[in-house]
């Protein structure tokens, strides 16, 4: 599973407004970017992305030595025979501390089973990983070379902190109506590369630990780190959203369950293909990324919001232009409706009310006004030439400038990418670099794909293949 969180925002920003109030703090994790140190040695795809040259080559060159260390082999067995990867291993340094004689142990404000990425971890691999991670930290004197990188975690912060003044994080409570009982926090980490993270866990005392670890940083023509505001300001207020939307959902699911599994039905093969492998977990995402819509049509409301809806749309939530519509409702009446929990049964409504017959018959007929594609790839090719290959894909309309290619669901290895130019506004060629022997996926996201006349290239298409001796 990945939670990789994309919240498409389709229009620059206009200038950012500051709010007075203190933001949520931002800081590195030792033990985050211990595990992702530990699965950037492995090979892990996810955690071999990472956009600070300076900073990846620094680890390459310090770690090289430990790339067959036990603990490193036991995260390529896990990645392999568990799929432990993306969250679960930034949910588990989060689980972690360092008490005071150096040593790392776990973290005992944690309530047990309240982490779904940390328990994607059986208990025994919780345990039986703890004791090499710890041999690891120690021979590589992994705490003194993170001191030393210091001054570019401050950088980094104060570059994300130019981003995050302009977070309005009274805008939470005050809009679903109920204080969150929880303790807020972003975690930074440069070895996530684009990705970014939702993790969080309820502590013993009752309240919750909201810690998103965010990794899509860049590095300007200078070398200096910065974020992008069009990228970041959806991203944590998306995952701030989920700690609200999230338990709603599950408090009201008996309303809306058997509309809301014919919608994803639907949309099945490709929200899977993102991940989002049940009805409940649509309704998330579609509600969470309905609220960061209605959040930026009231901050910003220079921006198209049937833009950002279509972008929605374009990914397979389709309920959420009929979310946004309910949302404005709520909005018009807080003097009825207090809180999001009283107006639940409201949202639950319209959900039941969705004509998805009607939604298939306009959606088919602008399906006819989308790009098709073919690829000099088939799925199942078997002894592709090995190193450098030139996969194209051809579209039948004028196509924006862009590029989206995803990972396979198959678990196959991303295969790494040299290069890619557009030769023209219907021509795409991507350079990988392929080793013999060896098995690759990927995923052409259609869908992400956009027409220069406002529509997509349709269809995603999954690629698995395998390269000659």
């Amino acid at each position: 599973m990945k939670k990789t969180l994309t919240v498409l925002l389709c229009a620059l920003l206009p200038v950012l407004t500051s709010f007075a109030q203190n933001p949520v703090p931002v800081h590195f994790n030792e033990c985050v970017d211990l595990m992702a140190t530990v699965w950037r040695l492995s090979g892990s795809d996810e955690y071999n992305m990472c956009k600070v040259p300076q900073y990846a080559h620094e680890v390459d060159s310090v770690f090289a030595a430990y790339k067959e260390h036990p603990v490193v082999q036991l995260a390529r067995q896990y990645q392999s025979e568990s799929g432990i990867s993306y969250d679960a291993v930034a949910s588990y340094g989060l689980h972690l501390t360092i008490d005071n004689d150096g040593t790392i142990v776990f973290n005992d404000s944690f309530l047990d089973g309240s982490d779904d990425s940390f328990d994607r971890w059986s208990e025994q691999q919780k345990k039986e990983f703890l004791e090499p991670l710890n041999d690891f930290y120690r021979i590589s004197r992994f705490h003194d070379w993170y001191l030393q990188q210091d001054l570019l975690y401050e950088e980094a912060e104060e570059a994300f902190q130019a981003i995050n003044q302009h977070v309005d994080y009274d805008w939470f409570n005050s809009y679903f109506g109920q204080g969150s009982g929880s303790t807020f926090r972003i975690v930074l980490s440069l070895l996530v590369g684009p990705n970014n993270y939702g993790c969080n866990a309820r502590l013993k005392d009752g309240s919750n630990a909201l810690s998103p670890v965010i990794g899509c940083c860049q590095v300007d023509d200078n070398g200096n780190i910065h974020y992008n505001a069009n990228n970041v300001l959806p991203i944590v207020i998306h995952e701030f959203c989920h700690h609200y939307c999230n338990p709603l959902n599950d408090q009201f699911w008996s309303l809306m369950k058997q509309p809301a599994e014919k919608v994803f039905k639907e949309r099945e093969e490709q929200l899977q293909q993102s991940a989002y492998g049940s009805a409940l977990t649509m309704m998330n995402e579609t509600f969470v990324r309905a609220s960061v819509i209605r959040y930026m049509s009231v901050h910003y409301p220079q921006i198209e919001e049937s833009a950002l809806v279509k972008e929605e749309e374009k990914q397979g939530f389709i309920l959420t232009q009929t979310l946004c519509d309910v949302l404005k409702e709520y909005e018009r009446q807080r003097d009825k409706y207090t809180t999001m929990s009283d107006f639940m049964p409201v949202y639950a409504k319209a959900v039941n009310d969705f004509d998805l017959k009607q939604y298939k018959k306009l959606h088919k007929a602008l399906a006819k006004q989308n790009a098709t594609y073919t690829v000099n790839l088939k799925n199942g090719a078997k002894d592709v030439p090995s190193g450098s290959f030139t996969f194209v894909i051809k579209f039948s309309k004028p196509m924006v400038n862009s590029i989206a290619l995803y990972y396979s669901t198959s678990g196959a290895e991303f295969p790494p990418v040299k290069s890619y130019e557009w030769r023209d506004d219907k021509t795409l060629e991507v350079v990988f670099l392929l080793e013999p022997s060896h098995q690759y996926g990927f995923v052409v996201m259609g869908t992400e794909f956009p027409t220069k006349d406002g529509h997509s290239a349709g269809k995603n298409m999954e690629i698995n293949f395998t390269t000659g001796k």
